[in-house]
């Protein structure tokens, strides 16, 4: 099935379901205590110093909707709060993330739209991607286009063998900041980078684990098992050894490695939501 065919299937109305929820004032570490609301669009639980996300629009392949995006801070400092050393991001269903609620995309008509749909999903990648404690992403089915950008946010990523990952801003015309294309690019390098970007095209899981999209691969009903196995390690690990790593990794791929880089001006990246390309080929998803 072709990248376009995909992305038409991960639509569904703009969500109106509340985001955010007063915590309890504990850190009871039960699934009775830790399990959020199972209407919210975004699940939290805590287990055994395991946080667990998990996007949660399984009807339309977990697309993210700005909502999400601006919840998806407040529910990891939450989780942090309540005691959580490691954090899983899973998807509910059988998909992790189909990238972005097309309906709200068809929906931008004006630059300070096109900007706060930005600043939510950029301020969240990057919430993710500087958070203090280690991050896992659990991935499943779909992981296209914001979903692949969530994923590659984490520390870490393992997927299943049915998997499958994109980013297709090129079919959409629009433009992607310096920071996330640098983050694909340490992991896969600049050709694979290159290729993903340019062409749009969807690879499979074993084509992702083959380039350093992914840490490992299970089978479908293997995948929790290992991820929680991996999450568990860490948890009984010396914390403060993991913690300052991840923060020396993230210098060394961050401060010093993109110190050439151009900087990316939001305004290039916001207006691209409002070519009239992009108008065009956002419709062409609806099959208009």
């Amino acid at each position: 099935m072709s990248l376009c065919a995909l992305e038409k299937r991960f639509t569904c109305p703009t969500t109106t379901t509340p985001l955010f929820y007063q915590a309890k004032n504990d850190r009871m570490q039960t699934q009775e205590t830790a399990m959020e609301d199972k209407h919210d669009t975004i699940q939290t639980e805590l287990l055994d110093s395991i946080g667990w996300l998990t996007l949660n629009r399984p009807g339309c392949r977990n697309a993210l909707s700005i909502e999400m995006w601006n919840a998806i801070p407040d529910k990891l400092s939450n989780l942090h709060d309540r005691g959580a050393k490691v954090i899983v991001i899973g998807g509910a269903g059988t998909n992790f993330a189909s990238g972005a609620d097309l309906q709200e995309l068809e929906q931008i008509d004006n630059y300070a739209r096109a900007q706060t749909l930005w600043h939510a999903i950029s301020d969240a990648l990057e919430y993710l991607y500087s958070f203090d404690i280690p991050t896992i992403a659990m991935i499943e089915g779909a992981c296209i286009g914001g979903g692949l950008l969530l994923s590659i946010a984490c520390d870490l990523r393992y997927a299943s063998t049915t998997a499958t990952f994109g980013i297709p801003i090129a079919r959409l015309g629009i433009v992607l900041d310096d920071d996330n294309i640098a983050r694909l690019t340490y992991l896969v390098g600049p050709a694979h980078a290159k290729e993903m970007l340019f062409t749009g095209d969807p690879i499979t899981s074993q084509e992702a684990r083959s380039i350093g999209l992914v840490n490992k691969l299970e089978d479908p009903a293997d995948l929790r098992s290992r991820v929680e196995k991996v999450a568990k390690r860490l948890v009984e690990n010396g914390y403060a050894s993991i913690i300052e790593a991840k923060r020396s990794v993230r210098r060394a791929t961050s401060e010093t490695a993109r110190s050439g880089l151009l900087p990316q001006h939001e305004t290039v990246v916001v207006s691209s939501y409002l070519t009239s390309d992009f108008r065009a080929r956002i419709k062409r998803f609806f099959g208009d």
